[in-house]
């Protein structure tokens, strides 16, 4: 018992000392400035094709975000967010469009906060970029894509009319298929892969609670033991 009641008396001090040195503590509230990047990857596919405005979404951050030298947005937490605009691309013209908007991002223990931030790239979708000052994903054109389409059925037109000696009217006749076929079908959309990366920058500061790290936690048990 006076064994045990010695080792309480110079563990305490030594243990204080280390959990102090370790900052930023359980509770602590740490702030991570606007700016701030946050590189995640999306975890489903989103497509102008099958998901409608108001869909939700949800990417896991690929990178760790730090501060002070200590992990304050760990790899594996969850961003949610949703469709907040998105166009379907046209018939003769136009692109496909989404506004991805994040709204919480939830930590591996539970903790969820709100998020604000804007989308400045993304990476891993066909012919797809990032435009304007709110986010905007823009997906492929098909401007060249319907030249190539009506000139083939213009050139394949004109092939007929050799054949049938009227060269003229075979190429209107396939330039009118050609565009007929491609108005039917309609523009090409935009497609967001599973595992597409987004790049959010935060809007203004998130303020988050640090979690106990494993040092911390072990010593708060063996102070437990020790009493």
């Amino acid at each position: 018992m006076v064994k045990r009641a010695l080792l309480s008396l110079f563990l305490i001090p030594s243990c204080w000392t280390l959990l102090l040195a370790e900052s930023p503590t359980r509770g602590e509230q740490v702030s991570i400035p606007s700016g701030t990047m946050l590189h995640c990857r999306t975890t489903q596919t989103l497509t102008t094709k099958l998901n409608f405005q108001g869909d939700s979404f949800t990417a896991n951050v690929a990178e760790p975000v730090l501060v002070n030298g200590h992990e304050a947005i760990p790899v594996g937490a969850t961003i949610t967010g949703r469709i907040a605009f998105m166009e379907r691309p046209g018939r003769i013209k136009g692109v496909g469009l989404m506004r991805l908007t994040v709204e919480k991002i939830t930590f591996p223990d539970g903790r969820s906060v709100p998020l604000e931030a804007t989308l400045l790239s993304a990476y891993g979708a066909e012919d797809a970029r990032v435009v304007g000052s709110e986010g905007v994903v823009r997906g492929p054109g098909s401007g060249l894509a319907d030249v190539k389409e009506i000139g083939g059925g213009s050139a394949a037109g004109g092939i007929l009319g050799l054949i049938l000696h009227h060269p003229w009217i075979g190429f209107a006749v396939g330039g009118t298929a050609g565009f007929v076929d491609r108005v039917r079908r309609g523009g090409k959309n935009l497609t967001l892969p599973a595992g597409t990366q987004l790049n959010y920058q935060l809007a203004r500061s998130l303020e988050v609670t640090m979690p106990v790290g494993p040092t911390q936690a072990a010593l708060r048990r063996d102070l437990a033991a020790s009493k």
